[in-house]
Parts: structure tokens; sequence; C-alpha cells
């Protein structure tokens, strides 16, 4: 009887879990689609088949579930979560930051979230401090990146760390921007074209700066 009790515990956990995880998601595409301001918690709760009190006995308030689902969006977007399916493993330093790179120019609807988390940023304390957040924890990781870099001698220590990384954040966010905002294609880089480039910008920081 107790190791009955104990399964049912462990089953009602995982669907509890479960549950969380599903409200999480369709959260998640309730931002994107309508971002902060517009997103209705009830709608999140229809989706999932749910009242929205199942929503609310997780998150007291809206702002609570929009946090949520801007954290569970921002872990699958760092360095680190997208080139974990890429073998990072076994990869150097140079080809992470082009495999980072080349996803640039992809429509990326998890990504393209940070131009409406920009927007809600100005008027939302709480938002505010996930996207800094998001954008210190992304610094650290390609900093993690440029240095394990320099430590195999792929990157001239001569160059800072934290200018390489502001430099790769700030292509990274404005192609997103640039590209949610509807850029016409004219205006965008073939995948050679971009790839070219990049590659160029790699090999620049792995000799030593120009002197002065």
């Amino acid at each position: 009887m107790g190791a009955e009790r104990r399964t049912v515990g462990r089953a009602t956990r995982n669907e509890t879990d479960e549950t969380t995880r599903r409200l999480l998601e369709l959260a998640a595409e309730e931002f994107i689609e309508r971002g902060h301001e517009l997103a209705r918690v009830s709608d999140i709760a229809r989706r999932a088949g749910l009242t929205t009190g199942a929503v609310y006995g997780r998150w007291p308030h809206k702002t609570d579930v929009m946090v949520a689902a801007l954290d569970h969006i921002f872990e699958q977007i760092l360095p680190e979560r997208r080139l974990k399916g890429e073998g990072a493993d076994t990869m150097k330093p140079p080809d992470m930051m082009e495999r980072l790179g080349d996803s640039l120019l992809s429509m990326d609807e998890r990504r393209d979230v940070l131009v409406q988390v920009f927007g809600s940023a100005r008027n939302n304390d709480a938002i505010r401090e996930r996207l800094q957040e998001f954008l210190d924890e992304e610094a650290r990781q390609l900093g993690h990146v440029i240095e394990e870099g320099k430590e195999a001698g792929f990157c001239d220590p001569a160059y800072s760390t934290a200018a390489i990384t502001f430099l790769s954040q700030a292509l990274g966010i404005g192609a997103h921007l640039l590209l949610a905002g509807g850029l016409d294609e004219s205006y965008i880089p073939s995948d050679g074209d971009w790839n070219t480039l990049l590659q160029s910008v790699i090999n620049a920081v792995g000799s030593p700066p120009p002197r002065p």
C-alpha cells in the first residue's frame, strides 16, 4: 500500500511538472505573438485546456507569468544551450563563433522576442531586470568562448575580451532587430557573403591588432 501511495504521488508530481512546462511553452508563445502588454492569461489557460486558476496557482500575477515565460525563452537561446545541440564539445572556439554567427540571418521567433522585451523593459521593472540578467549571462558565456580561444591560440590576447563580446552581442541583437523590423530582402546579404565576412572578422581577432 505504501509503495502504491509513493507511485501515485510520483505520478502526480510528474503530471504537475509536465503541466507547468506546457504552460510555460504556451505563455512563451503568447509573449512572442502579442508582447507583454497584450498577452492574456485567460488565453494561455484556454490554449492549455485549463482554467485561469491553474495558471495563477503557479504564478500569482500576470507579470509573474510573463517573467517565467521569458526565463523559459532565455534559457533556450543562450549560447551554451544553442551550441549544445551542435556538438559544441568537439568544436574549436572559432567554429563556435562561426556557428553562432551563421544563425543570425535565420528568422527565430524565440530570439526575435528580444525586440518586444526591449520595448516592454522601458515600463516594466521586472521585465527590465530579466533582460539585464539575460544580457549579462549571454556576455559571460560568449566571453568564456573567447577566453578559451585565447588560451588555445585562436584569438590574440591583445584584443579585449569585453570588446569582442560586445561586438558579438551587438551583431546578434542588431541582426534580429533588422530582420524582425522587416528589412527588405534586397538589403540582406546571402549566406555565403555573410559567412565570408564573419570568417574575416574571426580571422582578424586571431592576429595582433594594428599599432596606433
